[in-house]
């Protein structure tokens, strides 16, 4: 059995990108978002996207419907791995920069998540998150989990309103092989908890050793 990866969103401190190599996550987040009370400025997010690389952690850079010349801006600052896009973005803006990149899939709009992600082909993964509508990502708010499709689900990045006391039904619910968490492992919203990030990660482990025990 694969293990369960996890990426964790929404760092904006050095101290968080410590706190998530303690915890031997596979991916964070970094907002770019202005609105979001995550963002980062790209300036203040090359250390962390340095420090992140050198421990082994993939570098994600999140972007909402943004002008291509920031989205330039950041790729030139920070060189991310991925492209995360989480707002209306076309399938032509996704790929003009030549990234592997992953498309957020609005589950508080749209029931036919497998329609949507059709548009998007060549995209690295899909991100089922709690958003759409009224609401954004990163609210702490969940959706209706269900079985993912064994022929998609190693593209398919559970997100919307994980942390630890549910991420156990989470993943059983869903089969999820990748956990995306930000509201999850904070204080308070855009305060990253050290002690959170370290205990989720401690759960997962628990979900992977118990997979591989079977």
């Amino acid at each position: 059995m694969s293990k369960i990866k996890v990426k964790y969103c929404g760092l904006t401190t050095l101290d968080d990108v410590q706190s998530a190599s303690e915890a031997q996550v596979d991916a964070i987040g970094l907002v770019f978002v202005e609105k979001s009370p995550r963002y980062i400025k790209p300036e203040n997010a090359v250390d962390l996207s340095r420090a992140a690389k050198l421990s082994g952690i993939k570098v994600v850079a999140l972007f909402a419907d943004h002008p291509v010349s920031m989205v330039k801006r950041v790729i030139a600052a920070i060189e991310p791995d991925v492209l995360q896009f989480h707002g209306n973005e076309s399938v032509e803006y996704c790929e003009q920069f030549k990234m592997a990149y992953w498309k957020a899939v609005p589950m508080l709009e749209t029931c036919d998540y497998q329609t949507f992600i059709n548009q998007y082909p060549n995209a690295q993964a899909f991100l089922l998150d709690a958003y759409g509508g009224n609401q954004t990502g990163g609210s702490g708010q969940s959706f209706n989990w269900f079985q993912f499709p064994q022929a998609i689900s190693s593209k398919l990045i559970l997100a919307g309103g994980i942390h630890i006391d549910n991420v156990v039904a989470a993943v059983a619910a869903t089969g999820a092989q990748f956990i995306d968490t930000s509201s999850g492992i904070e204080s308070k919203p855009g305060v990253k908890s050290k002690a959170k990030m370290l205990a989720l990660m401690t759960k997962i482990k628990t979900i992977n050793s118990s997979k591989n025990n079977k």
